[in-house]
Parts: structure tokens; sequence; C-alpha cells
């Protein structure tokens, strides 16, 4: 906890403003009747650039790619702008880490009968989390809106976990609801999507689950 506080006074004072927005859209629209939301994760480091996640959906949906471009775990995204750029009736979501959490949390403010979410953090809030690896990030974050994870109890949920500890922490607090799926990966960790790519299993897994 220390550590955070320490980073959370590192960022006031040294923090520039610059304007640049915190939420970055790329659209590719192909006239389908769905649309994926895809939400991007931290990638590798806070300054590296964030990419379009799960591209080979652009193949069968229309796709929004939406990057939480200052990592905020959903509290700096702007929903308007997001929600301005859907237009179809169905819609699905999908993230991976951090984009998982902002998958999830999107579909409590736009009707999305989908979600699909590898390794999402139920939170990274100091004082809600016991894993404590995203502290340099949530130091970063200078209003909480969203501490948590929320689900609705209308939009299908699937969430892929590793079995590491903190895996297995975050699996363990996501609440027991006839419309959400939870699956666990022996001998992975954090890094489920990739592992499952590596695999060859990611493309059929998330066909199954948005398709049927």
């Amino acid at each position: 906890m220390l550590h955070y506080y320490i980073k959370k006074i590192q960022y006031f004072i040294l923090k520039k403003k610059f304007g640049f927005s915190q939420t970055s859209i790329d659209t590719y629209f192909s006239n389908k009747k769905t649309t994926v939301l895809s939400f991007s994760s931290i990638f590798w480091a806070a300054r590296a650039a964030q990419i379009n996640e799960f591209f080979h959906l652009t193949k069968k949906y229309n796709v929004i790619f939406i990057k939480d471009t200052s990592r905020s775990w959903f509290n700096n995204l702007d929903l308007v702008t997001i929600k301005k750029n859907i237009k179809t009736k169905t819609n699905y979501c999908i993230g991976y880490s951090m984009g998982g959490f902002n998958a999830i949390m999107f579909s409590n403010f736009f009707p999305i009968k989908k979600v699909i979410a590898f390794s999402p953090q139920f939170s990274i809030h100091p004082s809600l989390s016991k894993d404590k690896t995203y502290l340099n990030y949530a130091a970063r974050i200078k209003k909480w809106k969203y501490k948590q994870l929320k689900f609705n109890n209308k939009t299908k949920y699937l969430l892929i976990f590793g079995s590491s500890k903190n895996e297995k922490y975050h699996a363990s607090k996501i609440p027991n609801q006839k419309n959400i799926k939870i699956i666990t990966i022996d001998g992975c960790d954090h890094a489920t999507a990739p592992f499952l790519k590596k695999e060859k299993k990611l493309k059929k897994l998330i066909s199954e689950f948005f398709e049927n």
C-alpha cells in the first residue's frame, strides 16, 4: 500500500497535462448485422502504444476497437463517444486483462448480448484487491468512478481465467449468476488469450461463444 501512495504522489507532482483523448477508437464496418466492441489490454507497458486486439473478428463482424489509453480500468473512457459509433442492434464485447474488465463494465451502460473476457481483474483498487500487480496503474487513476466489476442479469458472460494464485483470486470474486460462465485453464497464468492463441484454440472458442 505504501508503494501505491508513493506512486500517487509522484504522478500528482510530475504529471503533465497535454489534453490528449483518453479514449482511442478505430472502426471497421462492413455492413454486418452484428458489431463486436474489442477493448484493448494495457499491452506490455504504460508508455507502449496499444494495439487493436482480436483483429481477426473483422472477417465476420463489424468491429469497434477501443483503447483505454490512460490505462484507467474504465474510469476515463468516453462512453458517449463509444455509444455514438455503435450502429447495430446486436452487439458483443471482448477483451483481455484490462480489456476484459472494460468489456464487462460497458455491458452495464449499453445493451450488449454477449461478453467474453480473458483474465479480467475483479478490481485493481488497493483497498479492494489483494492482487498488487497493478498498483502502478492504480496510482495513475485520479478519480475512481468504477472500483470493481459489475454485471447485469441480461448479458451472457464467458470469463476465462488461468490457474495461478492471482487468477484464482479474481475468479473467486465473480458473483454466482446463471448468466455468467467461468472457464479455468490449468497450467496457464494471466496470459490466457495468448496461451489459447498459441494452442490454436482462441478463434474456435470465441466463434462458438458468439455464434451459438
